[in-house]
């Protein structure tokens, strides 16, 4: 019975971990997107040239940014029971 509520509550737990990982994606994922509107929205004339490259470097900013976050969510999810994680 113990074991099956520490699972419960590890669980659990690891739910509010990943809404934390997702708030801190989005958050980041904001602010870059407010930093690059902001620096195009000032150099149009000059970057208006350069847009898709400005499309592909966010991208690929946000994708690693995405592959870290889902890493380090699976981290957690294998090792929460090893290193009793949430105690």
């Amino acid at each position: 019975m113990n074991n099956q509520a520490m699972e419960s509550k590890y669980h659990s737990k690891l739910t509010g971990d990943t809404a934390l990982v997702i708030v801190m994606l989005a958050l980041l994922v904001c602010v870059e997107g407010f930093t690059a509107y902001r620096i195009l929205s000032e150099t149009w004339e000059i970057a208006s040239g350069f847009f898709y490259l400005y499309i592909i470097f966010i991208g690929l900013i946000v994708s690693i940014e995405t592959i870290g976050c889902l890493k380090v969510r699976e981290s957690i999810k294998n090792h929460m029971f090893e290193f009793k994680y949430y105690d």
